[in-house]
């Protein structure tokens, strides 16, 4: 009988290229497991269900403050931190049955938290983060980009803009933001998509980039153009096989991308960080 394994996304922090290869390597030969790890892409916008930091790199240890972890979304250092933080350790040089045995203990715990838990309701109600008592690092290592985009006014009210071959995204998303009322749009091309966001206050704009004719890195740039006194957010909505370009989506102000075969609950905890009414 074969084993069903469960897929546990990991956020890696900190970390070289060389070390990500390491443990890509490594998750991939551990397929016998119930619980089957593998590494988000940085530029995913899916929520991870925990979070693997290098404890000797000081931008990633600092980013820490604005992630909030807590046992319902964990973390795991690697290596010992020169300061005390709040997290479970595995030393280097790995012992990759210990570091096994220390995610699969964290995400335990955490799916008992999250037993009774409501994940659309906490991605929108989500309170201000907790200031803990032990010492933290207080470093300002964020990107200026990151500070252009927050002085940027906020629509003026909610709502999603899908550009996709079909609706049946759409009409999916629908129901789960009507609850909040977020209504959700739908074009099937990009002429169309302006004639949406230019009269219509748009927080969200999700596009296929696999749509015919269409360049999603320029489309992505004139959206943003156009909206550079005003916050939107511009998502690719992509399918498995598509090529992600970091640095044409970086150079295009594309806030990440979504993989659309991710359930609702996911894709509405995506979407929730960036909406006003979280």
């Amino acid at each position: 009988m074969t084993m069903r394994t469960r897929p546990i996304a990991i956020r890696f922090l900190g970390f070289s290229l060389r070390e990500i290869a390491i443990f890509d390597a490594t998750f991939s030969v551990e397929q016998v497991r119930d619980l089957r790890y593998f590494r988000l892409p940085e530029d995913s916008l899916q929520e991870a269900d925990i979070c693997l930091v290098n404890a000797d790199d000081l931008k990633a240890l600092a980013s820490l403050a604005r992630l909030t972890p807590n046992d319902a979304s964990p973390v795991l250092l690697v290596g010992m931190s020169q300061v005390e933080l709040p997290y479970l350790a595995v030393q280097k040089p790995i012992r990759w049955l210990k570091l096994f045995d220390a995610l699969d203990a964290l995400i335990r715990k955490r799916d008992q938290l999250r037993v009774l838990q409501n994940p659309g309701d906490l991605a929108l109600n989500a309170g201000p983060p907790e200031r803990r008592r032990r010492e933290r690092l207080d470093l300002d290592l964020t990107d200026p980009r990151e500070y252009r985009r927050m002085r940027a006014k906020l629509p003026q009210t909610d709502r999603i803009l899908v550009v996709d071959r079909q609706s049946t995204f759409r009409d999916d998303l629908a129901l789960n933001m009507a609850a909040y009322a977020v209504p959700v749009e739908w074009v099937d091309d990009a002429a169309s998509a302006v004639e949406v966001y230019v009269q219509q206050p748009i927080s969200i704009v999700l596009i296929n980039p696999q749509l015919p004719d269409l360049d999603p890195y320029f489309f992505c740039g004139q959206i943003k153009r156009r909206h550079q006194e005003t916050r939107i957010s511009v998502i690719f909505l992509v399918e498995e096989g598509f090529s992600y370009d970091h640095a044409l989506a970086r150079q295009a102000g594309c806030d990440g991308f979504l993989m659309r075969e991710l359930g609702q609950p996911q894709i509405f905890m995506a979407l929730s960080k960036f909406l006003l009414a979280r």
